[in-house]
C-alpha cells in the first residue's frame, strides 16, 4: 500500500479543512468580506484594477465569492472579456456559484498547489486575496510561476497577504497554533482559525520576484471603522493588517530604448 507523502497530504487536509468551514465562512465573509475588507481593502484593490473592460481576469482563493460582483459594479457598465472565478474548496465555489452568480462567469475548483489549467498568456489580470499567505514557501514560489505563466505580458497579479509584522505580533502573544508542514492557524472571527505561514516581507518579495515579476509593496493599515469592529485586536495601532503585493509581469517587446514597452490595458 503506498501512503502519501506530506506534499500530498497537505492539500488534501487544507481542502478538507475549507470545505468543512464553507457555510460558517460564508457567515462571517458575508457580502463585502468582513469588516477590514469592507472598510479598507476592497476599495484599495478597485483603485489598484483601474478598469476591466476588455480584460480577462482570474480571481483565485475567491471564498464565497462575494468580491466580484462588488468589481462589477463599481465598474458598471464595463465588461470583461473573461472572468474565471475560483477557490479550492467546492463547497465554496457552490456557494460563490448560488449566492453571487455572474452571468458568464466561469466557476472553477483550483488549487493554486497544483499546475493552473490555463495556457500560458490567458489573462490580464489575476486577483489572489490573502491567498498566498496560507501556502508554504514551495508552494507560494510554485504558485508565483504559475501565475506569471498564465498571465499576459504586461498583466498583473494583485495579491495581499496577512502582513507579517501582523503575523508576529499574533505569535508575540501566542494567539497562533500549529496547523502542519510549517504553517500556524491564526485566530479569526467565530472562533475560526486560518492557516498563514511566519515569513518576512523580504520573503514574499523574493518569491514573487524571483519568477520574473516586477513587484511594488504596500503596507496596508485598518482604519477605525475596522478597529471598532475588532475590539479583540489587541496589537498596536500602526500595525499593518496586509501586505499588498502589485506584480507585473514585463512586456517581452522592447521599445526603440530597450525599456520594456508598456501594455495599454495597465
Amino acid at each position: 500500500m503506498n501512503h502519501p507523502t506530506e506534499k500530498d497530504r497537505h492539500p488534501i487536509a487544507r481542502t478538507a479543512y475549507y470545505n468543512g468551514i464553507a457555510k460558517q465562512w460564508h457567515r462571517v465573509t458575508g457580502y463585502h468580506g468582513g469588516a477590514f475588507k469592507r472598510y479598507v481593502l476592497n476599495d484599495l484593490l478597485f483603485d489598484r484594477i483601474g478598469h476591466i473592460e476588455g480584460r480577462a481576469i482570474l480571481e483565485l482563493g475567491a471564498g464565497n465569492g462575494y468580491f466580484a460582483p462588488l468589481m462589477l459594479r463599481r465598474y458598471s457598465g464595463q465588461t470583461p472579456a473573461r472572468l474565471v472565478i475560483s477557490d479550492q474548496a467546492q463547497a465554496l465555489v457552490d456557494i460563490a456559484r448560488t449566492t453571487f452568480g455572474i452571468e458568464n462567469a466561469e466557476y472553477l475548483t483550483l488549487d493554486v498547489q497544483d499546475a493552473l489549467p490555463f495556457a500560458d498568456d490567458s489573462f490580464d489580470l489575476i486577483l489572489a486575496t490573502m491567498l498566498f499567505n496560507e501556502l508554504p514557501l514551495s508552494a507560494l514560489r510554485h504558485a508565483a510561476r504559475e501565475c506569471h505563466r498564465i498571465l499576459a505580458p504586461g498583466g498583473r497579479v494583485l495579491a495581499t497577504v496577512a502582513h507579517p509584522a501582523l503575523v508576529y505580533g499574533l505569535a508575540k502573544q501566542g494567539a497562533l497554533t500549529d496547523f502542519g508542514r510549517g504553517l500556524f492557524a491564526m485566530p479569526s472571527a467565530e472562533g475560526l482559525r486560518l492557516p498563514v505561514a511566519r515569513r518576512s516581507v523580504e520573503a514574499y518579495q523574493t518569491a514573487l520576484t524571483e519568477c520574473g515579476f516586477t513587484v511594488t509593496l504596500e503596507n496596508v493599515l485598518p482604519d477605525e471603522k475596522t478597529l471598532h469592529a475588532k475590539p479583540g485586536f489587541k496589537l498596536a495601532r500602526e500595525t499593518p493588517m496586509a501586505l499588498l503585493c502589485d506584480c507585473r509581469r514585463i512586456c517581452e517587446s522592447v521599445a526603440g530604448n530597450g525599456a520594456p514597452a508598456a501594455d495599454g490595458k495597465i
